[in-house]
């Protein structure tokens, strides 16, 4: 029989949700999972964390009141992790709607229900609207996680909730999708030429880093109404990253690039074909903007607020997450 739930997870059918899940219930914790649909509990490679865990679960959607009010009946506390986050589309209703009023109808749902805290999950490109009007990368995503952090911000302290945001970085872990999950699938399958040179550097975070980091801010009085940033605290090149992929594989990394202009062509077509309908092209131009663009972003602070220390790095997941993703054994990195 299932317990009655003590926490809720939006979002938990997600990527970063089914950790969430996981450790949360590693914890003691009685979890209720909201998400739209009831994903199948099958076996996958790596059933320790790509496996949904739950004690309860609430299908519905975020835009629903009554669905909300059922699954927020009795929790103490609320992680936000529901939303839409297709970043390669700089216009998106859809994303403005489910995530700003998403938001709203679960902040006022949750606290109605005596819910003691929030933890929203945003992104880190949210900050990107910090005291500006227009940024220099606009997009209705980005827009739409800056505008639900107001929210959330506002709701600190109505009734006694307390509400803490984190932005992570680009997630990695067992389980990822998105730019480094498509370019492991492609040099595993032997279809990517060598990357161009290049230098811009980017942060990410590692998935139990933003578990352990939601986790604490829930329990830690200090972090109500705090706006964190968070990354792994390493700095990554496009370059790199390609190399270890090789090496893990068991390769030679290539010793040759690409010529820029050669990829950014490549780029291109990719996302006229996207645009011209075509569900099996990746989203080009967006790819090459996400490896050429410097995104370095300060993590420090919620480190030293919550006293704990970033787990690892990419590298060091990365045998992990090619098996799942691939089913390659990757060697243990040294």
């Amino acid at each position: 029989m299932s317990r009655q739930p003590e926490v809720l997870v939006t979002g938990a059918s997600g990527f970063i949700g089914r950790h969430l899940c996981r450790h949360l219930q590693a914890a003691g914790l009685a979890v209720g999972a909201f998400s739209r649909s009831h994903p199948a509990r099958k076996p996958a490679r790596d059933t320790h964390s790509t496996h949904p865990s739950w004690d309860t679960h609430f299908a519905g959607d975020i835009l629903d009141p009554k669905a909300l009010e059922k699954a927020c009946a009795g929790v103490r506390a609320v992680f936000h992790l529901a939303g839409i986050a297709r970043t390669a589309d700089r216009s998106d209703a859809s994303a403005m709607q489910v995530n700003v009023e998403g938001t709203r109808n679960l902040l006022e749902t949750a606290r109605n229900a005596g819910a003691q805290s929030l933890v929203l999950v945003s992104s880190a490109l949210a900050a990107e609207f910090d005291g500006r009007d227009s940024p220099s990368r606009p997009g209705d995503y980005a827009r739409s996680k800056w505008l639900a952090e107001r929210l959330v911000l506002e709701a600190n302290g109505r009734e006694g909730m307390r509400t803490t945001i984190l932005r992570p970085a680009p997630v990695y872990g067992a389980g990822m999708k998105g730019g480094i999950a498509r370019l492991i699938r492609l040099i595993h399958a032997r279809r990517l030429p060598p990357l161009p040179r290049l230098d811009s550097r980017f942060s990410l975070a590692g998935v139990d880093d933003v578990c352990r980091a939601a986790m604490l801010a829930w329990q830690d009085p200090e972090a109500a109404g705090q706006c964190w940033l968070l990354t792994d605290l390493h700095d990554y090149r496009a370059n790199a990253i390609e190399h270890a992929i090789h090496e893990a594989l068991g390769r030679n990394p290539p010793r040759w690039h690409t010529p820029a202009m050669v990829f950014f062509a490549a780029a291109a077509l990719l996302q006229f074909g996207r645009l011209a309908g075509s569900k099996s092209t990746e989203p080009g131009l967006q790819a090459w903007r996400n490896m050429t663009s410097e995104r370095v972003w300060p993590s420090r602070d919620i480190y030293q607020a919550l006293d704990f220390q970033p787990s690892g790095d990419l590298y060091a997941k990365l045998p992990e997450i090619i098996q799942e993703l691939t089913g390659h054994q990757a060697p243990t990195r040294e």
